[in-house]
């Protein structure tokens, strides 16, 4: 295959470890759901109100979104190498201002530092796993590891909030043996790598779109806008950032609509059951429920995608069944085990469809398509809160 412009080592020896990309990705997953049990303390020591202080929640989810087409650019005009060390270089930043912020607004820069690095580090991992098994792995072990990132957030806690924060630096442990298998040297991809517009534009549909939960108007608004300029964009020069014959596959359509779908649904369901529990069953008893259905959706996810051939309608049908029990049933079991059947249809379908979007897009082409596939897999994060929302209101 071709990765960035460059032949990409496909000889298993000359691979990536996968036990290294998936190191490269999951610290970020891990950091990212460590916040939900931290923001108290940290709002506390910073003299904020808790719902000022979930904005470092909408800051991270933010950046890792705007992370995958700023890593899609520096994949295009540098290569993987450039674009792994810029992206730990942006975890390394953010780390060191969550660590000595003063304030919430460097706390805010620090985690948008974090999770735009983060982001990208999980975007170049799925790029050079190659194939569906090794994807699987990735996506299997960011959900496995995300399911603990509450626990590591309150037991952190204990200690500093600061800390809980900081988990974003153990993706760092990879960049060494994710480097020594990169090649030294590469070549832009055509036009594609000069096409600042199209990047740029990009950038603002994907911010628009996260932010539409919190201010709906504006983010439509601005969005459509956007969306028009990109449109045109892609008009004017089919060979830019955003390929016309990628937007035009009809394997990228259904790749990047059902891992949006699929994401979308497994937050909405992550963020509702634990809300609808409430009422029969503790906290703690929540939270290790929880921890146990993620951890089996993502342990399902991981064998399914290393040993099953055909899995599109096993995933689908997992995620309408994900989506549909908490719908359907008050039993307290069921609706818990919505969250490991949401969970599953997330991660192996991100490995699915990256896998046969792969198969299906000419390798000059496939950066570019992995990548916006990868864009619309991490939107459903922004999505899937929002219909949370909706649906408990």
């Amino acid at each position: 295959m071709y990765f960035g412009g460059m032949a990409a080592p496909t000889s298993r020896d000359r691979r990536v470890p996968v036990l290294s990309l998936a190191l490269l990705a999951t610290p970020t997953s891990l950091s990212a759901n460590s916040a939900t049990t931290a923001i108290p303390d940290l709002a506390r020591e910073l003299q904020v109100s808790v719902a000022d202080a979930t904005w470092t929640a909408t800051a991270f989810g933010w950046a890792a979104v705007v992370g995958t087409p700023l890593t899609a650019g520096l994949l295009r005009s540098r290569g993987p190498r450039v674009a792994v060390l810029v992206n730990a270089a942006l975890v390394l930043l953010g780390t060191l201002l969550v660590a000595l912020a003063p304030t919430l607004l460097v706390l805010l820069v620090g985690r948008a530092a974090q999770a735009a690095g983060g982001g990208g580090l999980v975007t170049l991992a799925i790029g050079l796993a190659a194939t569906p098994r090794r994807t699987g792995a990735i996506t299997a072990g960011v959900g496995l590891v995300g399911a603990f990132g509450p626990l590591a957030g309150s037991t952190l806690s204990e200690f500093s909030w600061r800390v809980a924060l900081c988990l974003s630096l153990l993706a760092l442990l990879a960049v060494p043996a994710v480097l020594r298998r990169l090649p030294e040297h590469h070549d832009p991809v055509g036009t594609s790598a000069g096409d600042s517009v199209g990047l740029v534009l990009v950038l603002g549909l994907a911010s628009a779109l996260v932010l539409v939960p919190r201010f709906p108007v504006a983010g439509l608004a601005s969005g459509a806008a956007m969306g028009v300029l990109l449109a045109r964009n892609v008009t004017l020069r089919p060979e830019g950032f955003v390929p016309r014959k990628v937007l035009r596959s009809h394997a990228f359509r259904v790749a990047a609509t059902a891992a949006c779908a699929l994401s979308t649904a497994y937050f909405a369901v992550l963020y509702t059951v634990p809300l609808l529990l409430r009422a029969q069953w503790s906290s703690d008893r929540i939270g290790m429920i929880t921890l146990i259905a993620l951890a089996a959706g993502s342990t399902a996810s991981l064998l399914a995608t290393r040993y099953a051939s055909r899995l599109g309608p096993v995933i689908m049908t997992a995620g309408a069944v994900g989506a549909a029990l908490p719908l359907i049933t008050t039993w307290p079991s069921a609706v818990a085990a919505a969250t490991g059947f949401a969970v599953f249809a997330a991660t192996a379908g991100m490995a699915w469809y990256a896998g046969v979007l792969g198969r299906a897009t000419p390798s000059a082409d496939r950066p570019a398509a992995l990548g916006l596939l990868t864009l619309c897999y991490q939107l459903g994060g922004a999505f899937g809160p929002a219909l949370a929302t909706l649906l408990i209101s």
